[in-house]
Formats: C-alpha cells, sequence, structure tokens
C-alpha cells in the first residue's frame, strides 16, 4: 500500500475585486475614487506607497488597510502625525472600517471616504459626494465644507488662519503664534485679540453652520483656537 500523501488545508481566499475604494476628498485629485485591490494597501508620504499623499503632516509609512475574511481594517504604522477615523484617531491596532467612514492622516489636506458595497466592479470616476467635514487645501487655497467647495474662496488672512489651524488639527494654537502667521507683517504685540476674534468669526460664517456652536473652529480659553480633528 502506497504511503498517503500529506495535504496542507487550502488557504482561504479574501475576496478583494474592487468592493473597496477610496473617495478622495481635498488636494488636487478631489472626487476620484481609488479602487482597493491588494490585501494590504499601504498610504503615506513615499513614492512606493499604493496611496501617495505627498504632504508634510504624512509619514513615509502612514498606514495601512487591511482586508480580511471578515471585512477591511486599518491600522497606524507609527506614524508621527496620527491617524483619524471620523476626528478619533487610532494607534496600532486595527480599527475595523465601515462604508462612509473618514480617513485622515496627521494634518493632511486630504480626507479618503471609505466605500465598501459589496459589488463586484467599481467605476473610477469624478464624483462630488458629501461629506461631513472640513477640508482645506493648502496648494490650491481652497476650503471643501460638506464636499463642497466654498465660492468665493475666503480671502488671505482668513485662509492663512485655516491653513495654520490645519496643519496642527486637534492641537490648540495659541493667539501669538495666530498673530504671527495670519499678520507675519506686523509685529505680534501690534495685533490685538479683537482684531484675531474678528478674522474668526469670519471664517466661521463661512464653515460653520451656527458662529455660536461652532463644530469645527473651536475656541480654547485663555489661550487660543483649535481646529476639531
Amino acid at each position: 500500500m502506497g504511503q498517503a500523501e500529506a495535504r496542507s488545508a487550502p488557504e482561504r481566499e479574501i475576496d478583494v475585486s474592487s468592493e473597496a475604494s477610496l473617495l478622495v476628498q481635498g488636494g488636487s485629485r478631489h472626487g476620484e475614487v481609488i479602487a482597493i485591490f491588494a490585501e494590504v494597501t499601504t498610504l503615506g508620504r513615499q513614492p512606493d506607497n499604493d496611496v501617495v499623499v505627498d504632504e508634510p503632516p504624512v509619514s513615509r509609512k502612514h498606514s495601512a488597510i487591511v482586508a480580511t475574511v471578515n471585512g477591511y481594517y486599518i491600522r497606524d504604522l507609527g506614524s508621527t502625525n496620527g491617524t483619524f477615523i471620523n476626528r478619533r484617531r487610532i494607534f496600532d491596532d486595527e480599527f475595523p472600517l465601515t462604508h462612509g467612514d473618514l480617513v485622515r492622516m496627521g494634518g493632511s489636506d486630504v480626507t479618503f471616504m471609505f466605500q465598501y458595497s459589496g459589488a463586484k466592479t467599481v467605476l473610477i470616476s469624478k464624483v462630488e459626494a458629501p461629506i461631513d467635514a472640513l477640508v482645506v487645501d493648502s496648494k490650491a487655497r481652497q476650503v471643501y465644507v460638506k464636499g463642497k467647495r466654498l465660492d468665493p474662496p475666503l480671502p488671505r488672512k482668513e485662509f492663512d488662519l485655516l491653513q495654520l489651524l490645519n496643519a496642527k488639527r486637534g492641537e490648540a494654537v495659541s493667539r501669538d503664534e495666530i498673530a504671527g502667521h495670519v499678520w507675519a507683517e506686523r509685529p505680534d504685540s501690534d495685533v490685538g485679540n479683537h482684531e484675531i476674534e474678528q478674522c474668526v468669526h469670519r471664517v466661521r460664517v463661512r464653515v460653520e453652520e451656527s458662529t455660536s456652536k461652532p463644530q469645527h473652529l473651536i475656541t480654547v480659553r485663555g489661550f487660543g483656537y483649535k481646529l476639531d480633528a
């Protein structure tokens, strides 16, 4: 009797046939849909990533989306400025992704909407989709609120304020730092709190649903302001 041939159990296959995608919000690729085909999709600043976001707040290898038999997960790869899902920072553990989740890396101008429909094909096209977030595109000096570009654009000082807060998104920025950035042509001591407050108010009028209950541009009492992560 011949010796029985040993066979290993077949590996479970993961169907990643374009079921998931990322909708780009902000930046030069705003509105583009990026299909996810691989079991591991890396995001970061280096050119060898699957999704490249070449911005200073983004680490070289920032985060990764992982396809499993139980769905899609994202994990931070030890980035400097963190990975945020729906404004909540995640850490090294894998975090489950669901359709409509918003993914942002550090203080990047670009936000990705994770889409998972179960369809076998994904149409790659330019689309506009609603998004409950504030996106600041520093290169184009444009601002998007809920997926819609502000028109007319913010004036220079208002945009400079928003750009500074976006670069340090989630962190409190002092009034002195705001004065030095927005009114760079003047000594810090020459810029009064009233001027800063008026500039903040003008931004809120454009980006908030209610200036009395701001959701994005938050006052840090006795210190300054922050842009909600």
